[in-house]
């Protein structure tokens, strides 16, 4: 396969992965429910929980892809990935800084669904999303000077 068709795959995964996003951002703000319903409805908490770590993961899914791309090593975790682009200058310090917190995010509903404090997440929830907007303009942006 020739660098050219590479790079056209990669960039293809990283569009799709960012579609993927979307759509599961767009799917939380359809479900996402009152503050109130979701600290007192399981279902609506976790529906909202699972929503937004599947976004997370495609966030995941795309720095890794970025760093595959750029041959920048191999990372010992999902911390490496995000160090790495941070250390190349690939993403901005507050961008890693976020995506840190994502993954965090991420991690503490997957392991911990017991020990989540809901009204903090259902913050998340409601006033993160943003960061998903900031990190998709990187991407973007990333994506336009690799022509």
């Amino acid at each position: 396969m020739t660098q050219r068709v590479k790079q056209v795959d990669e960039k293809k995964r990283i569009l799709m992965k960012l579609e993927e996003m979307n759509k599961y951002l767009i799917e939380l703000e359809n479900i996402l429910p009152t503050e109130d319903e979701y600290i007192h409805s399981l279902t609506e908490r976790r529906a909202s929980e699972k929503t937004i770590e599947l976004a997370i993961e495609a966030v995941i899914a795309i720095i890794s892809i970025i760093v595959a791309k750029e041959r920048l090593g191999f990372p010992e975790d999902e911390d490496s990935l995000i160090n790495l682009l941070e250390q190349k200058k690939i993403f901005s310090s507050k961008l890693c800084q976020t995506l840190r917190g994502m993954k965090g995010f991420r991690n503490v509903l997957v392991h911990k669904y017991g020990e989540i404090d809901d009204e903090l997440a259902y913050e998340f929830l409601s006033n993160q999303l943003s960061d998903f907007e900031a990190f998709e303009k990187e991407v973007r942006k990333y994506l336009q000077k690799q022509r």
